[in-house]
C-alpha cells in the first residue's frame, strides 16, 4: 500500500516525487487500488485524465510492462476507457461501479468468460480449504491439501439465483490475490485472472447433473432440503491445458438457464 504521508495523483497536475510499493503484492495492484481509491473519494472524476504509463513509471517506481497491466485493469473493471489521442480516462459511472462492487452488487461485464448465472453477486465468502479427493484430483494437488476455494451467492430480482463454489490451483491462487478477498470481482474472476497472471480461458469443460438439494445449498437458495437443483460443473483451462478455476454453480429447479456459443470449424 502507499505510505500514508505520500503525495496523490491529481489531474492536470504530476507529482515529480516517487512513492513507495509494497513489494509483496503486485505491483500493479497497488495503483489499481490507489486510483480506484481515488475514484471513490471523488478526486478523480468521470473523463478525468488518468496518468499515463510514462508518468505512471515515474510516480511509483514500476516498469513499462506493470504499467500497462494497470491500464489493462482498469479497463477490465470497467473503470478506464480511451479518449481522443493516448490518453486513457475515467469511464463514465466508474465510482457507483466502485461502490456497487463494494456492496455486492456489481454485475459481470461482457468480459467475463462466459458470463455467470445470476444477475447480482450479494455475498461472497473465501477461505483456504482442504480439498476433497474429486476436487484435489481436478486441481493436481494431494488429497486434504489446503485450496482456495471462493463461494459467490447471486441473487436476480431479489430472490436466490445461484451458488457458486471455485476452486483455484495453488499458482493461480498466489497470483491473482484478489480472489482472495470477500468482495465482487466487477468484471468476473476469469477476467481479472487474465489481468493478474496473463493466463486465459481457452477452453472449458461442462458437466450438468439434477440433484436433490443438501442442506447448506438449500440454506443459501431458499428452498427446501431435497429440492431439486440444476449443479454446473465446468473446469477452465489456458492454452496450454493448465487448469484455471473449478467451479460448481447449482440453481433452484425453474430457473431457466441459456448459453451463447461461438462455433468454429467445418
Amino acid at each position: 500500500m502507499l505510505n500514508s504521508d505520500a503525495e496523490r495523483y491529481t489531474v492536470g497536475q504530476m507529482s515529480h516525487g516517487t512513492t513507495e510499493l509494497d513489494r509483496p503484492v503486485p505491483l500493479y495492484m497497488q495503483v489499481v487500488r490507489q486510483l480506484r481509491t481515488q475514484i471513490a473519494a471523488g478526486e478523480l472524476h468521470d473523463g478525468d485524465r488518468l496518468p499515463s504509463q510514462r508518468e505512471m513509471m515515474a510516480r511509483w517506481r514500476i516498469s513499462m510492462q506493470t504499467a500497462s497491466k494497470v491500464i489493462g485493469a482498469m479497463k477490465t473493471e470497467g473503470l478506464a476507457v480511451p479518449s481522443v489521442g493516448r490518453d486513457t480516462i475515467v469511464a463514465p459511472g466508474a465510482a457507483a461501479r466502485i461502490a456497487a462492487a463494494a456492496q455486492g452488487t456489481a454485475r459481470a461485464s461482457a468480459g467475463s468468460l462466459p458470463p455467470a448465472p445470476g444477475a447480482a453477486v450479494t455475498a461472497v465468502t473465501t477461505a483456504k480449504t482442504a480439498a476433497t479427493g474429486p476436487v484435489a484430483e481436478i486441481l493436481g494437488i494431494p488429497p486434504g491439501r489446503r485450496a482456495l476455494r471462493r463461494t459467490e451467492t447471486r441473487e436476480d430480482n431479489g430472490q436466490p439465483a445461484s451458488l457458486t463454489i471455485a476452486w483455484y490451483p495453488p499458482g493461480i491462487a498466489d497470483a491473482a490475490p484478489r480472489l482472495a478477498e470477500p468482495q465482487p470481482l466487477p468484471a468476473g474472476t476469469l477476467a481479472y485472472i487474465a489481468e493478474a497472471t496473463g493466463t486465459r480461458a481457452s477452453r472449458a469443460d461442462e458437466d450438468y447433473a439434477a440433484a436433490p438439494a443438501d442442506d447448506d445449498t438449500a440454506a443459501a437458495l431458499g428452498i427446501s432440503p431435497a429440492s431439486p437443483v440444476l449443479i454446473i460443473r465446468i473446469r477452465y483451462y489456458a492454452a496450454d491445458g493448465k487448469l484455471i478455476e473449478y467451479a460448481e454453480t447449482t440453481m433452484p429447479s425453474g430457473r431457466p438457464y441459456g448459453r451463447s456459443y461461438s462455433i468454429t470449424g467445418n
